[in-house]
């Protein structure tokens, strides 16, 4: 199998992967187009995008290990063909059961395969600007809905849902191909992976740990509320704040814009600034952005300022945590490892629906995302840093 030497023609093939999934952050939009089109309930069109994320986290499991094992360029056409596929197969469906099968599940699973690979392999091609890497990564992944965002919307104004499906299958399935073509590791990272370095944990010996136990807590209150928002975007601007079906359509590319620029902006602060102290300020920015949504009463600007907060902290967090698990964990089995903490990811994704069903409203579920976020902001201040630990051993 030929092998990748370039560096930036890996950056372009594993980025064009990336930004091909992100059409998974649009789906407000297939969600609204079913209601109309089919009939179906809010309920009914919201949950393939929830089970979707869930079974996206949970397949990262073995994708993290294959990646680790095979390399990327395995798991990025397996993530091609099952992507490209799901949506292909959904094109058929006219139940909401048969859709949860084709987009949550086979769909979910293809996210799954593709999202792992940039990460693990660029921080191997770029290892002295590890969350800048980090952040551009997922940040094409949350900015490229607004891409899909436009291309879905003009597609549905002229095509059914089926065939929306079925075109975006196809080109889906094609260019996640093409960029796993582009993407391997370092000519040497195989030998180099061989090698165990000082503080390296295997998966075994972190779900061990009780800073890995924390971690894991962490990232799962502090992503329910961007899963929330993100994924039904349009209808939270219909319900609470009022707005016109056509105007709070638009808030989904300025929650892509708030999302993805969040997920650079805060890897590249967090070369600088670390890691745990960045993950600390958009806790803050997140509780203080449901708070405004909270008590919104008709007011576009509030909304949007709120809205837009909830998709900065959640870019944020995207974009920290990746970072944080190599940072404490170490690059050894940094596909797996990172695999495991992810499924608090997954689990966000349902516990959100539930808060949702228990609460009523979005209003209440707000202010519930709000007190587990600020649970979240407690449990930081519980873990210390790597090199904070390190200087503590060599002071004693």
């Amino acid at each position: 199998m030929y092998t990748i030497k370039n560096k930036y023609l890996v950056l372009i093939g594993a980025l064009l992967a990336q930004v091909t999934i992100a059409g998974l952050y649009a789906w407000s939009i297939f969600g609204t187009a079913l209601q109309t089109e089919y009939g179906w309930s809010s309920d009914a069109t919201f949950f393939p995008y929830a089970l979707a994320q869930f079974v996206f986290a949970f397949s990262t499991l073995l994708s993290g290990r294959i990646v680790d094992k095979k390399g990327p360029r395995m798991a990025l056409l397996i993530g091609g063909v099952l992507y490209g596929g799901g949506l292909i197969l959904s094109s058929f469906v006219r139940s909401p059961g048969l859709l949860f099968i084709t987009y949550g599940v086979i769909t979910g699973a293809g996210v799954g395969f593709v999202y792992v690979c940039p990460l693990s392999t660029l921080i191997k091609w770029f290892p002295k600007y590890k969350g800048m890497i980090t952040g551009l990564s997922v940040g094409v992944f949350g900015g490229g809905s607004i891409i899909f965002k436009e291309i879905l919307s003009r597609s549905l104004l002229t095509n059914t849902v089926s065939e929306t499906f079925m075109t975006l299958g196809i080109i889906s399935m094609a260019l996640i191909i093409v960029g796993g073509l582009l993407t391997n590791n370092p000519a040497g990272f195989v030998k180099a992976s061989a090698t165990r370095g000082e503080g390296d944990y295997t998966t075994a010996e972190m779900v061990k740990t009780k800073k890995f136990k924390l971690t894991w807590l962490m990232y799962w209150l502090a992503v329910i509320p961007g899963l929330l928002v993100l994924g039904a975007a349009k209808n939270i601007g219909i319900e609470v704040a009022g707005l016109e079906a056509s105007v709070a359509g638009g808030v989904i590319s300025l929650l892509a814009i708030a999302n993805a620029s969040s997920r650079l902006v805060s890897g590249t602060l967090s070369d600088k600034f670390g890691t745990l102290n960045m993950l600390k300020v958009v806790f803050v920015i997140t509780i203080a952005s449901l708070l405004s949504l909270s008590f919104i009463s008709g007011s576009t600007v509030i909304f949007y300022l709120g809205a837009a907060g909830v998709a900065v902290g959640y870019g944020g967090f995207l974009a920290l945590f990746p970072t944080f698990t190599n940072q404490e964990f170490g690059s050894f089995r940094y596909g797996s490892n990172y695999g495991v903490i992810y499924q608090a990811y997954g689990l966000a994704a349902l516990t959100g629906i539930f808060i949702k069903r228990l609460a009523g409203s979005y209003t209440t579920t707000f202010i519930i995302s709000a007190i587990a976020a600020a649970i979240g902001l407690g449990i930081s201040f519980m873990i210390k840093e790597r090199a904070a630990e390190q200087s503590v051993k060599k002071a004693a």
